[in-house]
Order: structure tokens, then C-alpha cells, then sequence
């Protein structure tokens, strides 16, 4: 269809008329008036200068300067009230200054007349002056009652002066290290001056008190007496036995064409040596090959050839007696040897071959490793180690920490003031008690580096010093009884405690002595052998054993019953030793004279360990930081803590269970996140009471 074009309208256009308004005038209108300058006044809005807290006012001035004034006026009671009443007059005429000076500095709302009202309700009337001016005579010294009252005076317009500037000073400035320790003068200056009597009455008590409490301990600690041990045994020689079997020897050594002669022969408790000389162009292997046919032709149980004797150029064939004797406590005991010994860690081991007494120190030592089978020896000389350190050592000088997985060895010296704690029987609490020997450790190493030590005896002689603060540090020896119960326990652990103490414990003066009765690779591994060099081995089943505790053949050989071999640190060879022998009866005596002289003092419990050490294994070691995280997100969800942590599901959800066990977060609420029910403070209680 064709389009038809509209018609185009005719009408002209015309503008819109807008409607005339009346501009409204603001009744406000006197700008200029309000632009002119002026000088600053205070807002009532709070400032960050004063925390944000209400300004203080001329009224709040005022009626600290009369409380003050009050205060003062009551400390002047033996002023008669003309002065008094000249004070006054001088406080009234500072108090004008004052306002006058703060209207010129800061401009604020005015005054109001409550300042007026309130300051003769604050001053002090002359008659409780009068009432209390015959309670004060005695403490004031007799001096003159006007230079006191002027002194007054300027003490009253100085602290006064000093107020005004601390008004000055917002809250938030910090205090500078100088005007702190003048104001702790003037504090220590205020209670000089104000109550001299009471504190030196205070000082009196407490030193009465403290005199009391020293006197009822034990001054003096008294060592068992030797009295208390069995006499040593008399000693047998069979010269026509060992006639005897030094022919039989000699002429084994001629049947098997070897040209040597038995030269020398020494007995001891349990063993005699026979020494034998090779002629020129003999090898000692000649004669150490005829071990079995030694054996045979003397009928011997089991014999041991040395060879050479170290510092001889003979051979030393070693053959048990036919009648051993045992060595008992006090022949070591004694000795001068052990009595001259001024270490408190001094230890008796035995008797060698020749009859001899092996006295060790513990310093020096300064840990051991024992082992053997059962029935070998191994509990007596840890024994007779122990009974031999309560001879020499005070409880001041020496804690004992003792670690029994079999429950009986060590238990008759429970409750003696030696111990650290009672005698540890549980193998998880014996790991935890070695992770305090190792913070203990590093303790005292911190306490050496911060006094610029090296040892600890250069730390007790600082310590004693007058001059110095602090308190002398003990030995503490660590002893294990069976080391095999623990590696099946917390083998990781257990390891890794023990080489650290053994690495670094002997300058701070911690030292262990291992004790085991399998000695295979897997208890006595390569980095505690390394670690630990002295080693003392009993009988063993094997060879092996033998090259594992020694790295030497020969323990295989022992005959038992106190028989060792004691391989002391630095030496090559180890001696052969006949340990010393402490029956039941001897143990219960000394430890019951030990414990006569004071109550044990333990450091921790048993149970303590246990229930740390459970508290450990059901907390996670995110939790700490999944409550953190948990209140800074204000919601709490299994997978938020996945992703965050990247951890898996399940122990997500251990962590979202702990936390509601705790009352941190609220129980399930269908598909949405848990909600917070504590806060940051709350959090910070709990932790408080908790450590």
C-alpha cells in the first residue's frame, strides 16, 4: 500500500512557560559572621589523644588539687593551725594561678560554680588534727615544725607543677626508661619517708620466717657407714694346683712343637693368667690356634688367650679358677683408692686379674653401655654402681633418674631424696622422662652460654659466688635397666633422646648408663654405640654380640656370675674384671640410712608423664592453629579446614571433633557450617589454664 504522508499541524510553537518562584531565603543567611577568626575551642566529640574518652575538665583539676591538698594536710599533724591556716591561704592563691594559667592555654566550656561549691566540702577542718597529734609524736624526729611545713609547701607547688604537665600529656604517649626510673625513686623515696617502722618490722618477720624454715631441715648429710656392708671375703691360693696346671700347660706347648715357656702366672678372684713367653722367630698365631687343645689337655670349662698382653711381650692364657670368690662392696670401698677420690660421681666396678680395684669416674666415663645374657651380672653392677654414688654424693649434688620396665630390679630405691622422681616402670612414661633429660639439658646450656661458662663446675663456682645470683646445678645420672623394652615401645624416640643426651649432656653434667640383655642391632644401634664409649659386657650367647658391644671378640668366653670385660673410653683393648657383688640385705640397709636423712623432693610423677603423654597422642598438632583460624573465619567447616591445612578428610574431621569436644564450635547444623560459641579472650583463658 502506498503511504500517505501526515498533514503537517498549522499551530505555532510557542516556549513552555515555566512558573516564577519565590527564592526562599535561609533565616541563617550571616556567613561573614561565622568566618571571622577565632581562637580554637574543645569539641565534645572523643579524640584519639585522650583513648577516646571524655576530656578532662577544669572541675576534675580542681578537685584533684583539693584532694591532694587534703591528703597533705593530713600528714602534717603536728603543724599548729595558725600555719596551717597560712598554708591555706598559700594553696588558695596557687589554686587561682592555676585556673588562670589553664583558661589561657585551653579554651574550653566555662566554668561553672560547682568548682566553688565543692572545694570547702573537700578541705580539712583542724580538729581531727588536734585528735590525732598524740598518736604521731613517736615516729616524727624532733625537728623544727617550720622548715617541715616550707618543705611541705614545695613539695606540694612541685607536684602540683608536675600534675599540670601530666595533664598536658595525652594518655597515649609512651613513658621514656629515664622518667621511669625517676618516678620508681620517688615512689621508693614516698615509702621511706611515710612508713619507715612497718617495713622494717616486715623485714624483721620475714627473716624470723625464713630462719625457721632452714632450721627445720637437716643441716648436715651423713653418709652410710661401712659398717652397713658385709665383710670382704678371705682370700685361697692353691699353690700346688696352679703348679700344676702351669706344667700341664708347658708341656702341651712342647707336644705341639711350639717354643714357649710359661714365664709368670697371677691369680685373681675368679680367673688365673698364666703368661707365656715365645722364643725369637715364633708367631703368636701358633699359639692362639691351640685354644681347643689348651682346653682339652688342662680340662678347663673355657679359657681365653690375650695376645699380647698389652705393655708385655708375653701372651696371656686366662684360666678359671676351681674355686671363684666373690668380690664384695666394701673390699672396694676400703681401698685408698675410692676413699681419696673427691669427685661425688666416684663408681667401684671390681677387681682385675691381679687383684687390683677398677675405680671409675663418672665424669670421665662419661656414659656406659652395659650388656650381657640373662643371669650374667648386669642388674648387680648397676647395684653396686648405685650403692657406691650414695657413699659419695649428698642429694645437693646428685639427682638419679631411674627407668625399671622390669619393675623389681630398682624398686628398693624409691622414696630416697636422690631421685628426680619415683622409679619409672612404664615404658611410654620412660620416653617422656627422657624428653625432660633432653629440655633439661638444653636448659642448662642456656644458663652456661647466658653467663659465659663452659662446664658445669666453672657454673657452680659462679654460682657460689657471692656477688652472683643463682643456684648450684646437681648431677643428674640417668640409669636404664633394659634398653630392649623401650626400642619395642618408641624405637624413634627412644633413639633419638638417647643420642642427644649422649652428644652433648657431659659438660652440663647429665650422664646415662644403658643397660641391656639383647645385644643385637636393632636395641643397640649404631648411633647410640657411637655415641656412648664406655661399654662394659657380661657373658653373651655369640661372637657377634661380642663385636656388636665391644667391637672385639672374647665376651663369648666369660664364665659369669660378675664376669667382664670393661672397656673404658679411649682404650683399645678391654680389661677383664671381676664385678663387685651387693646382696638384697646390704641394699635395704644403706637406702634405709639414706632415707633417714631427709624426704624425697620429686620433680615429676609418673602419672604426670602418662597423662601428658596421652594428652599428646588425642590432640593433633593443628589444633592450636585451627582455633585461630576458626575464630578469624567466624565459621567452621570440615572442608574449609581441609582446604586450608590440606590435609585429608578424616583427620579434618578429628580436628572438627576436638573442637566441639572443647566447646569451640557448635554441633552439626544440617549442610551449613558450624558456628563460633567463644571468643579470642575466652580462647586465651582456656589456653592459660591449661599450661
Amino acid at each position: 500500500f502506498p503511504l500517505i504522508p501526515d498533514k503537517q499541524k498549522s499551530q505555532p510553537i510557542q516556549p513552555k512557560k515555566q512558573p516564577i518562584t519565590e527564592r526562599q531565603v535561609a533565616e541563617t543567611q550571616p556567613v561573614k559572621e561565622e568566618t571571622r577568626k577565632r581562637p580554637f575551642t574543645a569539641t565534645d566529640v572523643p579524640s584519639p589523644v585522650y583513648a577516646f574518652n571524655k576530656r578532662p575538665s577544669k572541675f576534675e583539676f580542681a578537685v584533684t588539687e583539693t584532694e591532694e591538698l587534703s591528703t597533705i594536710q593530713e600528714d602534717l599533724t603536728i603543724a599548729p593551725v595558725d600555719l596551717l591556716d597560712s598554708a591555706e591561704a598559700e594553696t588558695i592563691a596557687f589554686d587561682t594561678e592555676l585556673n588562670r594559667q589553664i583558661e589561657e592555654e585551653v579554651v574550653s566550656v566555662p566554668v561553672t560554680e560547682e568548682v566553688v561549691t565543692e572545694q570547702p566540702e573537700v578541705e580539712v577542718t583542724p580538729e581531727p588534727v588536734e585528735q590525732q597529734e598524740p598518736a604521731r609524736v613517736s615516729l616524727i624526729t624532733e625537728e623544727p615544725t617550720q622548715t617541715k611545713t616550707t618543705t611541705r609547701s614545695k613539695q606540694v607547688e612541685s607536684n602540683r607543677q608536675e600534675q599540670l604537665l601530666k595533664s598536658r600529656i595525652p594518655f597515649n604517649v609512651m613513658m621514656v626508661k629515664k622518667d621511669k626510673q625517676a618516678l620508681q625513686k620517688e615512689e621508693a623515696q614516698e615509702i621511706n619517708v611515710q612508713q619507715p617502722v612497718e617495713v622494717e618490722a616486715e623485714q624483721m618477720n620475714t627473716v624470723r620466717e625464713a630462719q625457721v624454715t632452714t632450721a627445720s631441715y637437716p643441716t648436715n648429710y651423713e653418709f652410710p657407714s661401712f659398717s652397713l656392708l658385709h665383710p670382704p671375703v678371705s682370700k685361697r691360693e692353691d699353690d700346688s694346683w696352679l703348679q700344676m696346671q702351669q706344667e700341664m700347660l708347658d708341656e702341651t706347648l712342647e707336644n705341639f712343637n711350639v717354643q714357649a715357656s710359661v714365664v709368670n702366672r697371677t691369680q685373681g678372684p675368679a680367673v688365673t693368667r698364666f703368661e707365656v713367653q715365645p722364643e725369637k722367630g715364633v708367631k703368636v698365631s701358633k699359639i692362639t690356634n691351640l685354644t681347643d687343645d689348651i682346653k682339652l689337655n688342662l680340662a678347663a670349662k673355657d679359657i681365653r688367650i690375650e695376645a699380647p698382653i698389652p705393655g708385655k711381650s708375653t701372651v696371656g692364657i686366662e684360666i678359671p679358677n676351681q674355686t671363684s670368690r666373690p668380690v664384695m662392696l666394701s673390699e672396694l670401698m676400703n681401698t685408698e683408692a675410692f676413699q681419696s677420690s673427691t669427685s661425688p660421681l666416684t663408681a667401684a666396678l671390681g677387681l682385675d686379674i691381679s687383684g687390683t680395684p677398677i675405680i671409675t669416674d663418672l665424669q670421665k666415663m662419661p656414659h656406659g653401655l652395659i650388656a650381657g645374657a640373662t643371669g650374667s651380672g648386669k642388674s648387680v653392677c648397676i647395684n653396686s654402681l648405685l650403692v657406691s654414688l650414695l657413699y659419695k654424693a649428698t642429694p645437693d649434688q646428685l639427682k638419679l633418674l631411674l627407668i625399671d620396665p622390669k619393675m623389681v630390679e630398682l624398686a628398693p630405691y624409691n622414696r630416697i631424696p636422690h631421685l628426680v622422681s619415683p622409679v619409672i616402670t612404664d615404658a611410654k612414661a620412660a620416653t617422656v622422662a627422657l624428653k625432660w633429660a633432653v629440655e633439661e639439658m638444653e636448659r642448662r646450656y642456656q644458663l652456661f652460654s647466658h653467663t659465659g661458662v663452659r662446664n658445669m663446675e666453672k657454673y657452680n663456682e659462679y654460682a657460689s659466688h657471692p656477688d652472683h645470683t643463682g643456684e648450684k646445678l646437681p648431677y643428674i645420672l640417668i640409669v636404664i635397666d633394659e634398653l630392649a623394652d623401650l626400642m619395642m615401645v618408641a624405637p624413634n624416640d627412644v633413639e633419638e633422646s638417647i643420642s642427644r643426651i649422649a652428644q652433648k649432656a657431659r659438660a652440663c653434667g647429665i650422664h646415662m648408663i644403658v643397660a641391656t640383655q639383647r645385644p643385637s642391632v636393632d636395641v643397640i644401634t649404631g648411633l647410640i654405640k657411637a655415641n656412648i664409649p664406655t661399654r662394659v659386657s657380661f657373658s653373651v650367647s655369640s661372637q657377634i654380640d661380642s663385636r656388636t658391644i665391644l667391637d672385639a671378640s672374647g665376651a663369648e668366653k666369660l664364665l659369669g656370675k660378675g664376669d667382664m670385660l670393661f672397656l673404658p673410653s679411649g682404650a683399645s683393648k678391654p680389661v677383664r674384671l671381676q664385678g663387685t657383688f651387693v646382696s638384697d640385705e646390704e641394699i635395704d640397709a644403706v637406702v634405709a640410712h639414706v632415707r633417714s636423712q631427709g624426704e624425697a623432693d620429686y620433680i615429676f610423677e609418673e602419672q604426670e608423664l602418662l597423662v601428658k603423654e596421652t594428652a599428646k597422642e588425642n590432640t593433633d598438632e593443628l589444633f592450636e592453629e585451627a582455633c585461630d583460624f576458626v575464630l578469624s573465619q567466624n565459621a567452621a567447616s570440615t572442608s574449609l579446614l581441609q582446604r586450608h591445612f590440606r590435609i585429608g578428610y578424616n583427620r579434618a574431621a578429628r580436628l572438627m571433633e576436638s573442637l566441639e569436644n572443647h566447646q569451640i564450635v557448635s554441633g552439626i547444623n544440617g549442610s551449613k557450617p558450624r558456628d563460633v560459641i567463644i571468643t579470642k579472650d575466652q580462647l586465651a583463658k582456656l589456653r592459660n589454664k591449661e599450661s
